[in-house]
This record gives structure tokens, C-alpha cells and sequence, in this order.
């Protein structure tokens, strides 16, 4: 076979093509720190790497779910230390009221600060997490309490959920007659102070002294509600520990198939560049000399 001068030409140009193009695909893996940036760099890695990605992503919605739970309970936890508060200071009022030393007047004057306890009550009753109300079980678009009647008004019986994994559920919310009491009941939160007040208005000191078992019948519930919103707050700090590390070994699995080796690409690199010099440099010397140069 004779070799001419166009077919060296153009398999020097073929050659220093395909070099090129080795050390573009070398700098594109360095810029972007990945090994494959389309199918055919690596069928097999790219189904892998598609399924720990699709993994990830599953995992990320897990975990903010388990965020958003810990962090509706832990404001539950707060608005528990809140009505824990008001019953301790509606303890104290009734039990100062009860005895003989207070003047009726006074009574009128704690009524009134009864009624004030009973009206924060219901805004607890009525709090919200990021726009959900949190004691009306699965209808977290309505508010479950009026003041005006929140005695007698009852709450969702549901019971909200979160997903932390493609089969587990966590319940986050506690229905508000399991924490303030059932509707119309005599230890009814709302209906223990409402009625406290009444008693006090009235002046009946026999009354106020059984109104004051009302209120521990009332704090020994909440203080259940209250050990339950704590065991469910240390259910989701396990999962959200559970998640992070499953988002590790997901992130380490896919920098396997994934990421560049820095080292290795770094010396490819260099090698292609010297086989780039060398080819430029070889062929600069042979297409200096062409057939014109022999004719004298």
C-alpha cells in the first residue's frame, strides 16, 4: 500500500483529534469533580448511580417530614409547659380564694383573672404550626375552640400523620379533648375555670374547695399528653438520626460510581497533553517536507 502525503496528512489531523477530545473529556471531569456526564461514559454506573440519586431524593422528603414533626412537637411540648403554667396559677388563685381570710370583693377580682386564664387557654387550644392547627386531629385548616363556647365544642377525633420512611408512619398530633378534656365533661379545662369563676362570683367557698380536684384531675391528664408528645419527640430524633445516616451511606455509594478520582484524572490529564506536544511536534516536522522540496 503507498502512503502519500494527504494520508499522513490526515491521520495526523485524525490523531490529534482524538487527542484533543481525550483531554477535553479529562478537563471536564476535573471541573466538575464527576466521571459521568452522559450514558455512554458508563451504562452500568449510570443505572446505579440514577437508583442512589432517586434514593437520595426519597430520603431528603423523609427527613424534612421528620423535621416538621420534631418541630410540631416540640412547640406542642412548649404550649404544655404554657397550660401547665395557667393551671398551677389557677390552683393558687382557688386555693387563696377558697379560705375564710378573703373578702368577697377580692373573689370578684380573682374572677376576673380566671376568666383571663381561661381565654389564653383557648388560644393555646387554638395554636398552630406552620399554618396547621395542632389539637383538631386531621383538620388542621379549622380552629377548634371559640371562647365563647369551647367548653362544649368538640375536636377531630383523627389523627395527623407523617411519613419517615416508604412504609412507616409516625402520628403527630393529639386530638385537644385528650389534653384539655372531653366536651362537656366536668374536668374540662375550659369548663373547670369558666365554672371556678362563676364560684368565685358567687362566693361559695365549698365549691371553689372542689373545684381545686378538679384541677389536679386536669393536670394529671395533661401530664400523660405531655409524657406522650415527649416520647413521640424522641421517636422522631431517632428517625432524623436514622436518615442522616442512611443519606451517608447513599452519598458514599454514589461518589464510588460517580466521582472522578482526582489523582488519576490529574495524571490522564497530563499524559494527554505530552501525547498532544509530541503529536504537534511530529508533525510539524514531517509536513515541512513535501515533494517540492526534491525538485531542483
Amino acid at each position: 500500500m503507498r502512503v502519500t502525503g494527504m494520508m499522513q496528512n490526515i491521520q495526523l489531523m485524525k490523531n490529534l483529534r482524538n487527542t484533543n477530545s481525550n483531554i477535553t473529556e479529562w478537563q471536564d471531569k476535573l471541573a466538575t469533580g464527576q466521571r459521568i456526564h452522559r450514558p455512554g461514559d458508563d451504562p452500568v454506573g449510570i443505572g446505579y448511580l440514577m437508583r442512589y440519586n432517586s434514593e437520595l431524593n426519597r430520603t431528603d422528603e423523609f427527613l424534612e417530614n421528620a423535621r416538621t414533626g420534631s418541630g410540631w412537637l416540640r412547640t406542642m411540648d412548649s404550649l404544655m409547659q404554657q397550660t401547665s403554667d395557667i393551671l398551677k396559677r389557677a390552683r393558687v388563685l382557688t386555693q387563696q380564694a377558697s379560705t375564710g381570710t378573703v373578702p368577697a370583693d377580692a373573689r370578684v377580682q380573682i374572677a376576673s383573672e380566671m376568666r383571663q386564664l381561661r381565654e389564653q387557654l383557648v388560644t393555646i387550644g387554638n395554636s398552630d404550626y406552620s399554618g396547621r392547627y395542632l389539637f383538631n386531629g386531621q383538620k388542621t385548616d379549622i380552629p377548634p375552640y371559640t371562647v365563647a363556647g369551647a367548653e362544649t365544642e368538640q375536636t377531630d377525633p383523627g389523627v395527623y400523620y407523617l411519613s419517615v420512611s416508604a412504609s412507616v408512619t409516625v402520628p403527630v398530633s393529639i386530638t385537644g379533648e385528650k389534653i384539655f378534656g372531653a366536651a362537656g365533661a366536668a374536668d374540662n379545662m375550659f369548663k373547670v375555670l369558666k365554672d371556678i369563676a362563676t364560684h368565685l362570683d358567687n362566693n361559695d367557698q365549698n365549691l371553689l374547695l372542689q373545684d381545686l380536684k378538679l384541677i389536679d384531675d386536669t393536670s394529671n391528664r395533661l401530664s400523660l399528653s405531655w409524657a406522650e408528645i415527649g416520647a413521640r419527640m424522641n421517636r422522631f430524633d431517632l428517625v432524623e438520626n436514622h436518615l442522616l445516616d442512611e443519606q451517608i451511606g447513599l452519598k458514599e455509594l454514589r461518589s464510588e460510581v460517580g466521582d472522578v478520582d482526582m489523582t488519576e484524572a490529574i495524571t490522564e490529564l497530563k499524559l494527554k497533553e505530552n501525547v498532544l506536544q509530541a503529536a504537534l511536534s511530529t508533525g510539524a516536522r514531517i509536513m515541512q517536507v513535501s515533494l517540492i522540496d526534491f525538485i531542483r
